[in-house]
Order: structure tokens, then C-alpha cells, then sequence
């Protein structure tokens, strides 16, 4: 007895301790389980339910208070599309106002100066001895600006041209700012009251190939510190970015499949790009096909991998449903060279594809030219065509052995060549390749370009192949810092649904998507291969962004534009009644 006294008194004691650290809420929470309870079962009952009952109390109070507002989930849909008439009515609206209002100034200029403005038309109407733009500019400065407001220009050209005044524009835009050093932009921003600085830090940098960028006498450590910054920078874009706060646009338009863009997303930009997945699973015709041939690599090209790429195009132009532009890619000049040789030699042979080939390469639409290229990797940026056919040309020489020189590729920042040649397509590539990666020996490479493009060669060959396994493992290798994904507190609601939609007899997946764009739910059709609804979540939604329109109007518009048909499933319309929700999503299903 003694014993267990002592046991009662310490169990008593802790309790008693931990009793005093207890809030006045705690307690208060307590006290009123244990005068509502006639055993510990149901004191224990209340304790663990009463936080529950709380909630719903509070719940149904704001639902009350808030009933007006909450009424407005049920029109979401109506609104948000009103809100993207609206956006494209304010733009048709802007243009309008622009266009009245330089028409109007430009009336008025002419009639504050009726003398000058004849001898303007008589010079801009002339059909010969044309004067000079630069010239022009000179003499009828106000007369060209309200004209034209508008300028489009390269920074060399601007200099050749338009006379050295300060802040003649407005605003000065540089885009592939890249690839421009700081000097040669100088001109153009004095010409310009503001600037705006547009351009990709992982695609080409500015080319010293032909160039001697500093020509003065002075030793740089004789300027001041600005100019040694700018001088050490290699473009203007890393000099803004330096100076500047930055805005990054993270939506990825032109690939139509996630598989054309997700090397690059993973490898260059860490997953940061938003992509909408995939309408389709591609089972039968992947987005990236891999053409295994038995080429050799003699002076610095391969003959057999250009009369593949010569007997592809072929098939493509002869194919009478075929609507997609092409474009041709190469690694080197000399591959370049030696496809060109390949087309113009089969075509000399084949009059029908001859007579595709001059509409190819004089194709155009809407006054876009989007005719046939044949480009090497130097200088392919800003170009994009539905077909990309690629022609790595690296293969064994004459002697059997793979040598791995790959020019530009190997050197610091060869990685952005890269990147710029793989994210051209909009909807398949053709890689036509005479090795397997493996056979590269680039472990020693001092610079990533090399190793980044092994890599590519294995991914691939997995897309090719249609191994998911894969491709995800060479994907996730190439992430430099693994991203953990938020809690999802509502998982229950998500599972809960799958079950529902499942018992209904419909295959829905999880999470479809492999960035943060992913959709929550989606549903299955294995016949049709295709995802006939992608379902997301207001939770989902609101962890995505911080902009509520971007989350509820743009991001939706953006995976609509891809073929996605979306529909929003509200927690509180699945907690008020599930069977009304199941209802409208098989209705929507039924259609």
C-alpha cells in the first residue's frame, strides 16, 4: 500500500505541475468538459470534439454574415469571363486612343507649320534623289516623330541614323539585352528619357569573336568605377539586373508539350517556368523523336546524318495534311553547310519535292515569315517553328573513336547555346543522332555545355522511348536545389473527390503536371488519350499565387488557350452538399 501511495503521489505531483502551466483558456476549456461530463469516456469526448463544434460554430456565423459575398462563388465563372472581355475590350480601346491621338497631334503639327509641312510631303513623296533618314531627321525632326512614334532598331542602326539629341523617345526598349554590350547601348539611352531592359541571362551572351570592346588608350583602373563596372559586366541585361529590381515572366507559351520544354526548365531555370501539362500522354506519337543512324564525323561534319535530315524534310513537305512551319538546327557551320548540300542535292533529283521546298522557303503568314531555316546554334535565337529537326553531327571518325570537341558548346557559357536550341519548337523535334550519350567522354570538361548536353542526348532518347521512369531521374538530376512542395492541409477534400469521381467508373489522376502548375485532379479518357477535365481547388488556387487575378482569371485563360477544360471545385460547396458538386462535374463530363 505503501508502494502504491508513493506512485499515486508522484503521478498526482506531475499532474499538479503540469496543471499550473496551463493558460486560463486551457482551463477554462477543462472545467467546463468535466461539469459536462458523467465519465472520463466522455470527457474525453468533448476535449477532443470541442475545437470541431468551435469551428462550426464560427462557421456558420460568418457564413451568415458573409452570405451576400459567398452567393457570388456560385457566378465565378461568369465573372472571370467578363473580366477577360473586358481586359480585351480595354485593349482594342487603348489602341484606339493612341491612334486618334498621334493622328491628332500630327494634324496639328502640320497645321502649326503649313510652310514646312509641303516641303515635308514633297521630300517624303519624292520617287528619287531621296534624301537621307538621317537628313530628314535633321530637317523635319517633329514632323518624323509624330508620323511615325514608333521606332524599331538595332542600337547600331539607331546611332547611323537618328541624329545624337537627348531624350528625343520617350521610352527606349532593349530586348535580347543579352546579347548587347553596355557601350553599344549608350547612344540609344541618351536618346531616351526612360528605359526598360528585357532579355534572358540563360540564352546567348554578347559575341567578342570580331570585336575589341574597349578602344580607347586609358588603362581601366584610370576610370571611374561605374565605367569599370560596365566594362566588366558582359551585357546590359546583367548590368540591370545588378542596378535594378527585376521582373520575371514565368509563363511558357510556345511549347505545346511539356516534354519540349522541361529539360530546359529543370536544367537552366529550376523549375521555375509555368507550364501547362499535357492535354494528351503522346502514347503513340511522342513530342520528341530520336532518328538512330550509323554516321561518321569527318572533317568536322556528317554526310550520312545530313542525308537523313534531307530525306525527313522530304517526308514532311510531301505530307499533303501537314500544316506545321519547320525549322533545321545544327551544332556547327559545317554540318549546316552539308545539309544545305544534302536538300539541294535531293531536290535537284526530285521535282516534287523541289516545287514543296520553294513554298517552304518562301512561306509566310499573316506577314510573318515562317518559312524553312537551316541554322546553326550561333545564331538561331529569337527563331521558332512547330518542327525542329535537330543534326548533332558528333559521331566516330574514320578511325573509330569519338572525339569530343564541341566548339562553342565547350566554351564558358556554351550552356546558353544550349538552352536556345532546344526550346525552339513549338510542338516536336527530331533528333537525328549517330551515337548514344554514353559514348561521350565529357566528365573532364572544365565547362557545363558539354555535360548539359550529354545529358540532353539521354533525355531525349527516355522521351523517345516513352520511358517515364527515366526521364523523370535525368529531369530531377538536374534540379541544383530540391524544392520542397507546400503542406497540403486539405488533402482529404482532394482524395475524397478522387474516390467519389473513381466509384462513378472514371480514371482520374493526381497532381497531373510536374511544376507548379500541376492541376490537382484529372480526369482520364484512355480511348480518346486525352484529359477531358482538369479540376482544381480554391486552396490549390490560392497557394499558387499571391495575385488573385492571375490564380482566378490568367491562369485558367492559360491553360484553356492549351486545350484544358477547368473546372473549381469550392470547399465550402463540397462541406454545404458533395452530391451537388459530383453532379456538375459529370455534367461537364456528360458534354
Amino acid at each position: 500500500l505503501l508502494s502504491n501511495a508513493l506512485n499515486d503521489y508522484v503521478d498526482v505531483r506531475d499532474m499538479n505541475s503540469v496543471l499550473k502551466e496551463l493558460n486560463e483558456t486551457e482551463k477554462t476549456i477543462l472545467k467546463f468538459a468535466y461539469k459536462n461530463s458523467d465519465s472520463y469516456k466522455t470527457f474525453k469526448y468533448i476535449i477532443d470534439k470541442i475545437v470541431t463544434f468551435r469551428t462550426y460554430a464560427e462557421v456558420v456565423k460568418l457564413e451568415d454574415k458573409y452570405k451576400e459575398t459567398l452567393a457570388k462563388l456560385a457566378d465565378f465563372n461568369n465573372i472571370k469571363n467578363r473580366l477577360l472581355t473586358l481586359k480585351k475590350e480595354q485593349q482594342e480601346i487603348n489602341k484606339k486612343l493612341c491612334y486618334d491621338q498621334n493622328i491628332n497631334e500630327y494634324k496639328d503639327c502640320i497645321m502649326q507649320n503649313i510652310e514646312d509641312s509641303k516641303n515635308f510631303v514633297y521630300q517624303i513623296s519624292k520617287q528619287q534623289n531621296l534624301w537621307p533618314i538621317r537628313k530628314t531627321f535633321g530637317a523635319y525632326k517633329n514632323f518624323l516623330l509624330k508620323l511615325f512614334p514608333c521606332w524599331l532598331l538595332s542600337p547600331e542602326t539607331a546611332s547611323q541614323i537618328l541624329p545624337l539629341e537627348k531624350e528625343m523617345f520617350d521610352l527606349v526598349i532593349f530586348d535580347e539585352a543579352s546579347q548587347v554590350f553596355v557601350e553599344n547601348t549608350l547612344p540609344c539611352i541618351y536618346r531616351g528619357k526612360h528605359i526598360v531592359v528585357a532579355g534572358d541571362n540563360k540564352q546567348l551572351r554578347p559575341s567578342t569573336s570580331f570585336i575589341k570592346r574597349y578602344m580607347g588608350n586609358e588603362d581601366l583602373d584610370d576610370l571611374d568605377y561605374s565605367s569599370q563596372v560596365a566594362l566588366e559586366v558582359e551585357s546590359l541585361l546583367d548590368l540591370a539586373t545588378s542596378r535594378y529590381f527585376s521582373s520575371n515572366l514565368t509563363y511558357h507559351y510556345r511549347s505545346r508539350s511539356e516534354e519540349l520544354i522541361n529539360f530546359s526548365n529543370y536544367a537552366f531555370y529550376q523549375k521555375d517556368l509555368q507550364i501547362s501539362p499535357n492535354i494528351t500522354k503522346n502514347k503513340k506519337h511522342p513530342p520528341i523523336e530520336r532518328i538512330k543512324v550509323d554516321g561518321r564525323w569527318i572533317d568536322t561534319k556528317n554526310v550520312v546524318e545530313a542525308e537523313t535530315v534531307a530525306n525527313l524534310l522530304c517526308k514532311l513537305l510531301k505530307d499533303k495534311n501537314r500544316t506545321a512551319s519547320i525549322g533545321i538546327i545544327t551544332f556547327n557551320l559545317e554540318q549546316e553547310n552539308a545539309i544545305e548540300d544534302a536538300i539541294d542535292k535531293l531536290a535537284s533529283k526530285d521535282k516534287d519535292f523541289r516545287n514543296a521546298l520553294l513554298v517552304e522557303q518562301n512561306r509566310k503568314e499573316n506577314g510573318e515569315d515562317i518559312s524553312l531555316f537551316v541554322k546553326n546554334l550561333e545564331n538561331v535565337q529569337g527563331d521558332e517553328r512547330d518542327i525542329i529537326i535537330f543534326s548533332t553531327a558528333y559521331a566516330k571518325n574514320e578511325y573509330g573513336k569519338v572525339v569530343a570537341h564541341f566548339g562553342l558548346l565547350s566554351n564558358e557559357g556554351g550552356e546558353n547555346r544550349l538552352n536556345v536550341a532546344i526550346t525552339r519548337a513549338k510542338q516536336k523535334i527530331y533528333l537525328v543522332t549517330s551515337i548514344e550519350p554514353e559514348e561521350l567522354n565529357v566528365d573532364a570538361s572544365k565547362n557545363l555545355g558539354p555535360k548539359l548536353f550529354r545529358e540532353y542526348l539521354k533525355y531525349v532518347r527516355a522521351v523517345s522511348n516513352g520511358n517515364e521512369l527515366e526521364t523523370k531521374l535525368i529531369l530531377n538530376n538536374l534540379l541544383q536545389t530540391t524544392k520542397t512542395s507546400k503542406h497540403n492541409l486539405n488533402a482529404t477534400l482532394q482524395t475524397q473527390l478522387k474516390q467519389e469521381l473513381e466509384t462513378l467508373g472514371y480514371n482520374v489522376e493526381l497532381d497531373v503536371g510536374n511544376t507548379s502548375s500541376n492541376l490537382p485532379l484529372a480526369i482520364y479518357d484512355k480511348r480518346k488519350d486525352k484529359y477531358l477535365l482538369g479540376i482544381e481547388f480554391d486552396f490549390s488556387a490560392y497557394e499558387s499565387s499571391d495575385s488573385v487575378l492571375e490564380r482566378d482569371v490568367y491562369r485558367p485563360a492559360f491553360l484553356q488557350s492549351r486545350g484544358w477544360n477547368i473546372y473549381r471545385v469550392w470547399s465550402r460547396d463540397w462541406w454545404l452538399n458533395k452530391k451537388k458538386v459530383l453532379n456538375n462535374i459529370v455534367k461537364l463530363l456528360q458534354k
